[in-house]
């Protein structure tokens, strides 16, 4: 046997082995209609051929594409030449018509069926334009040399984590129109917990068990995945001056969650000296860690400011979180109310510029973190493609 022969049945084995790839649709109403709602599958071992189906009544056509057996095809294609009316089943001049065209290779049958052309008028077609090939944790395989109803693009996403968005847009087809049927997709992790976010807290904890509630304050330090294009925290005390033996800047534990509870928990501790002042802790904030030099992303990752406390916030706090939020940051309260301190909401929504950026902790602290979850979700989570660290091609 030959060489030429053996290569062959080689890649007759393969290809079966992985499975033949068709489009898929039911019921779209034109070609360019299947290829924008429809889906490329694996077809089942047994279906060796793509089949298309063209109905038409009048103007009106239906377009139905799958997978095949390869006999089932080629009876129903055979059939296109049989007589019926005053031509054939397959035609243009009456005014029903069924077509059938099969085909042997992936994705063969995107596009306008290539075995007849009875079954509408054809109309002129322009190539699509050159996709990129560039998707950013993850490839693309690109065929059909941009032509209209028969290349195709496919998405793969690499990594943890990371999927195509919008979910399932796997592929796209160039359209009869010489435009392709979607926006490139991307690669993209889910957010919730992937929070892309610099988010910098201040603390200030008063009263008889306040080294005990600063603790189980800082359960809650870190609330998503750790990581350069995710989540990164900064943490400071403050009093009457912010305390700056107890700052763990963004930079600090690189992408290392656990370092950065270790850090904060070492150096954060309650140092009450002078009278309080929040406006001076947001200022020094402003100033001295929300700076490339303390690990500050750039515009792209948003930035919030968070102030942790059981105690009402001083006089001086609405200016400079004025100043906080003429930035864009987001700025929030996570008021913990315990024995007679009462918080004031609408006081506290003036510094964060917001009412749902106040969270009032009492008894029920499970539902408070859900509700705060929820509105981070509303901040920080919208089009999954925006949550990246690197420019989309």
């Amino acid at each position: 046997m030959s060489k030429c022969i053996l290569l062959g049945l080689l890649i007759t084995v393969l290809t079966n082995a992985e499975g033949l790839k068709c489009m898929m649709c039911y019921g779209s109403s034109s070609f360019d209609d299947c290829n924008m709602n429809g889906r490329i599958e694996q077809c089942m071992s047994n279906q060796l051929t793509c089949e298309t189906v063209v109905r038409r009544h009048g103007n009106r056509m239906t377009v139905m594409k799958g997978c095949k057996d390869k006999g089932a095809c080629r009876n129903n294609q055979q059939q296109n030449t049989k007589y019926s009316g005053n031509s054939s089943q397959c035609n243009k001049d009456q005014i029903n018509s069924l077509c059938t065209c099969c085909c042997e290779t992936n994705m063969c049958n995107v596009g306008p069926p290539t075995c007849t052309e009875f079954y509408m008028d054809a109309k002129p077609e322009q190539d699509c334009l050159e996709p990129s090939t560039v998707l950013p944790h993850g490839n693309i395989e690109c065929y059909g040399n941009n032509k209209p109803g028969s290349a195709v693009c496919e998405y793969q996403c690499m990594g943890k984590d990371y999927s195509v968005w919008p979910k399932g847009r796997l592929t796209n087809v160039c359209l009869g129109n010489g435009s392709w049927a979607y926006e490139p997709p991307c690669c993209a992790r889910p957010c919730p917990p992937y929070y892309l976010l610099d988010d910098l807290q201040i603390y200030h904890v008063t009263g008889n068990d306040a080294e005990k509630q600063l603790q189980e304050m800082l359960e809650f330090v870190v609330y998503g995945v750790i990581a350069f294009d995710a989540i990164k925290i900064s943490t400071m005390y403050h009093s009457g001056d912010p305390v700056e033996s107890s700052i763990v800047q963004f930079n600090d534990y690189g992408e290392n969650a656990t370092l950065l509870v270790e850090l904060v928990r070492k150096r954060m501790s309650v140092v009450n000296e002078g009278e309080l002042s929040t406006g001076n802790a947001i200022q020094y904030a402003l100033d001295n860690l929300f700076v490339p030099e303390a690990g500050m992303r750039d515009g792209r990752a948003p930035k919030s400011l968070g102030i942790i406390t059981n105690t009402n916030l001083s006089e001086d706090a609405k200016g400079p979180a004025e100043e906080a939020r003429r930035r864009g940051y987001i700025v929030y309260v996570n008021a913990y109310q315990t024995g007679s301190t009462k918080f004031d909401r609408e006081r506290l929504a003036q510094i964060t510029g917001a009412e749902e950026l106040v969270y009032i902790f009492d008894d029920d602290i499970e539902a408070v973190t859900a509700q705060t979850l929820d509105v981070m979700d509303k901040y920080f989570c919208h089009n999954p493609c925006d949550h990246v660290m690197h420019e989309h091609q």
